[in-house]
């Protein structure tokens, strides 16, 4: 084959074992005729798309892998929501059976804090798995990535101490999660907006999750001590954290299931519709380019 023929090429993804479709090869073949020109947009009805671009091939299993994890988070946030629905009434049996719980106060609050550390673990993995921009989400990706970490390290934190003493880190384990509540509110207002595109700013988002964990933290530390030392307020704050943790998890779910339906649709548009206008790809492409190349950003059209 002469240059001219490889610049004509195309490139057609083939199996090199029929038993093994997780095998793929490349192989060039003579360009195909060209299709007749029209004016409109390819649809799911039509044939399928071909392009000489193998990055396009690339791209089709990312955003095919990126709609699954997305997918799976969504079903864990979804489990989230029931352990937090559980524990509101674990809360309200135990408290009105305070002689004889029927669920151990050990069992209580590992389910609680373990439970609150894996969804952080899904919240952090949905903001690094999601087709959009960071950009476009916050607008201060470092500092996004920074509270993300701190969550993490914050909520695994109280887990790993009442799992091994409750009676003895049961305080100091509510105290920091807590305190941790005002990350994962910002989070989570960071999810929402993202959603939304509400009119707003970073300070405004800060102070509403300060607000939560301000509130949280009063209503445990504010009602005192039992004379065995318990904390008076800890069963209304359970219900306020709960509560809260619903919240949060049907938000999340929100998000992910807008990553896996952003997913579909580029998977969409390589398959069957005009990839080059992709907006998804021109976001990305000016994240990168201002975060990477320290270039100004472009607009949808690629003009600076």
């Amino acid at each position: 084959m002469n240059s001219t023929d490889k610049d004509n090429s195309c490139c057609a993804v083939i199996k090199r074992d029929d038993d093994d479709v997780s095998i793929v090869d490349y192989q060039a073949y003579p360009p195909a005729p060209p299709r007749p020109t029209s004016s409109t947009t390819p649809t799911s009805d039509g044939p399928l798309n071909y392009s000489s671009n193998i990055l396009l091939v690339y791209r089709l299993h990312e955003m095919r892998h990126m709609e699954n994890v997305n997918f799976s988070l969504a079903i864990a946030c979804l489990v989230y929501c029931g352990i937090n629905i559980a524990l509101i009434v674990t809360n309200y049996v135990n408290s009105h059976n305070e002689d004889d719980p029927p669920v151990s106060e050990q069992s209580f609050h590992v389910l609680e804090f373990w439970g609150t550390f894996l969804f952080a673990v899904v919240e952090c993995i949905s903001l690094t798995s999601t087709p959009k921009s960071i950009l476009n989400i916050y607008n201060n990706p470092h500092a996004l990535r920074l509270i993300l970490f701190f969550n993490i390290v914050a909520a695994s934190l109280p887990a790993i101490l009442v799992t091994l003493n409750y009676e003895y880190f049961e305080i100091i384990s509510h105290q920091i999660e807590y305190l941790n509540e005002l990350t994962m509110s910002f989070v989570d207002l960071v999810l929402l907006w993202s959603l939304c595109q509400y009119e707003g700013t970073s300070l405004m988002l800060a102070g509403i999750a300060s607000i939560v964990a301000v509130v949280q933290l009063a209503v445990y530390n504010g009602m005192g001590k039992t004379e065995s030392g318990d904390m008076v307020g800890e069963v209304p704050a359970h219900y306020l954290e709960f509560t809260f943790g619903i919240i949060s998890s049907l938000i999340a779910f929100w998000f992910c299931m807008d990553n896996k339906i952003m997913c579909g649709k580029e998977i969409g548009e390589i398959l069957y519709g005009t990839h080059n206008q992709c907006n998804i790809c021109v976001d990305n492409s000016n994240e990168f380019s201002e975060t990477y190349l320290n270039k100004s950003r472009l607009n949808r059209y690629g003009s600076v």
